[in-house]
């Protein structure tokens, strides 16, 4: 009889325990991101979820019927210190870009489906939206990617030189419409100092319906959009225009701030700060100033070396590694590249190799004309057994040809060798 009791309370126990290990995915739903319970075109909706299994997929439905899947694996930091242990807490947001358009405006019902990887499925706390779509209101957006606000455009002011030296500037425009005919983007012009910019030496304005061209010299397409952009599709997937939504503009800045050979004809933009600002129109004519950055025009020949530029890929910042490490990255310099120094913590390992093709790097196009471009990669084989167990840092140095050095980052690591 003792026995069986305490088989009875032992069964009992494991039956209690059940719901712990087998329970439904459990997140929160934060409707529109910065708050608000209405909007119009794209509305930005985030929220994180979690599960004992890992989540599979977070759907967000309206009205009961799913819109779009989420993209899941963000990070919240608040969540993640609160849930230690998940298989997905180091990354458990979820974001999506919700269509409106599709809807008709007025009140909905939009929820968060989360599915585990053990087909458990549950319905996060729905938020109630108000859909205000109104045709005027919704013009293009997008984005300046590349270059960065204050970078320095420099160009060959020697206009009788034949080495030209080109600047690149890119991102993304969309537009969401109502009806077909106003949804889409239609073209997009580069504005300098807020007046439509043009290349003084053949007058062409820069805009993508007039001055669209391929040129392999500068780096591609140039002065175009409908460029390829795959993870704008991701983000954006409702949008017509999204897998081609970028834009790049190439600016010869030597002959923009140099004067025409003609007596008395001052340059058409002069040396120092400028304003570039990129404006997209859609199919109804509706104009948008979508990005605007502050940047500089400079002369190569008024100024010292510049330095290199590149990245570091592996290691990443604080994951573990053993054994020997390929680490990798990239590097370009206009004078070109001489070496690159590996340090690991602040001790000099050896120097990396370098000429490896990176389509990455290259497809960006954003250094036409750099020595290297084609293949600006470089490795290292990194041998963590000549180092202890614990954190670790590497430094990477580009010197160029003319002899200077730049410090390119740096990537913390940890060393994890069994028996180390």
């Amino acid at each position: 009889m003792k026995r069986y009791v305490i088989v009875s309370l032992i069964a009992v126990a494991l039956l209690a325990a059940v719901p712990g290990w087998a329970a439904p995915p459990f997140g929160s739903f934060g409707g529109i991101v910065g708050g608000g319970n209405s909007g119009a075109g794209l509305l930005p909706l985030t929220g994180w979820a979690l599960d004992d299994n890992g989540i599979l997929a977070v759907d967000i439905l309206v009205d009961g019927v799913v819109a779009a899947r989420a993209n899941y694996g963000r990070a919240r930091a608040g969540v993640t210190a609160r849930f230690p242990g998940y298989p997905d807490s180091a990354s458990p947001g979820f974001a999506l870009q919700l269509d409106t358009t599709h809807y008709l405006n007025g009140l909905h019902t939009v929820t968060a489906r989360v599915k585990s990887r053990a087909g458990e499925v549950t319905l996060l706390e729905p938020r109630t939206i108000n859909f205000t779509n109104v045709t005027h209101d919704l013009a293009p957006f997008g984005a300046i990617e590349f270059p960065k606000p204050q970078a320095e455009l420099r160009g060959n002011c020697d206009v009788t030189s034949p080495v030209r030296r080109y600047s690149v500037l890119s991102g993304y425009a969309l537009d969401s419409g109502l009806t077909d005919f106003d949804t889409g983007v239609a073209y997009v012009e580069l504005l300098i100092d807020r007046a439509r910019g043009f290349d003084p030496w053949t007058g062409t304005e820069f805009s993508t319906d007039i001055s669209c061209t391929f040129n392999a010299v500068t780096g591609g397409q140039t002065d175009c959009y409908g460029i390829r952009r795959v993870d704008i599709e991701k983000v954006y997937p409702s949008l017509k225009d999204s897998p081609h939504s970028g834009f790049r503009f190439v600016l010869d800045i030597g002959n923009m701030i140099s004067p025409l050979p003609i007596p008395g004809y001052e340059p058409a933009y002069s040396q120092g700060a400028h304003i570039l600002t990129i404006r997209a129109g859609d199919h109804a004519s509706q104009l948008r100033d979508i990005a605007e950055i502050p940047v500089t025009f400079v002369c190569d020949q008024n100024l010292p070396n510049e330095p290199s530029v590149g990245d570091i890929d592996l290691p990443q910042n604080g994951l573990l590694y053993h054994g020997v490490v390929t680490t990798t990255g990239w590097a370009l310099d206009w004078n070109g590249v001489s070496s690159i120094q590996v340090l690991v913590d602040g001790h000099p390992v050896g120097n990396a190799t370098y000429g490896f093709p990176r389509p990455d790097v290259f497809q960006l196009s954003y250094y036409p004309g750099f020595p290297s471009s084609g293949a600006p990669g470089w490795q290292f084989q990194l041998d963590t057994t000549q180092l202890n167990n614990g954190e670790h840092f590497l430094d990477v140095i580009v010197t160029d040809n003319l002899g200077v050095t730049t410090y390119i980052g740096k990537r913390r690591f940890v060393v994890n060798n069994v028996g180390g």
